[in-house]
């Protein structure tokens, strides 16, 4: 299966994406509800890189691990800032400056979970810095690794 580049640059970006990473997941024969958690997975990094971010760029593409089997890797690249806290960015909450007022929630568009419900649904996590923004790496196996909740 080819990989697949998407350029993200305002809001209407997320649907074509979206749609690829529901229909990957469907032809590897992963679970309906895994597809569906990728599909969330793209919307919070689309939305990271166009709020925080001046323009970014997603691709997907098939891994295989001998231990783990088929998986769907999404990279996530946007031209921005760096992350002064990461520890906190993946915090239910918070952001990478500390907890997100409650108030400023819904003008944000979102519930302040995104990277902590990135790091839930995927099987692998990495973040490295560049030189103009910064990468995000994330994996997701059909057969989920021990220790990690199934699917359904």
């Amino acid at each position: 299966m080819q990989a697949l580049e998407f350029d993200v640059r305002e809001a209407l970006d997320l649907y074509g994406p979206r749609r690829a990473i529901r229909d990957m997941a469907t032809a590897l024969d992963f679970p309906r509800s895994a597809g569906q958690e990728l599909a969330i997975v793209v919307s919070e990094l689309v939305s990271n890189i166009l709020k925080y971010g001046v323009r970014g760029s997603l691709r997907f593409e098939v891994v295989n691990s001998q231990q783990h089997g088929a998986g769907i890797q999404v990279v996530a690249r946007d031209e921005g800032p760096p992350f002064y806290d990461l520890e906190l960015a993946l915090r239910d909450g918070f952001d990478d400056r500390g907890p997100i007022d409650p108030g400023t929630l819904l003008k944000r568009g979102g519930l302040g979970t995104g990277m902590g419900a990135i790091v839930r649904m995927t099987d692998s996590f990495q973040v490295e810095p560049s030189v103009t923004g910064k990468e995000i790496r994330v994996v997701r196996y059909r057969q989920r690794p021990k220790g990690r909740a199934p699917a359904r």
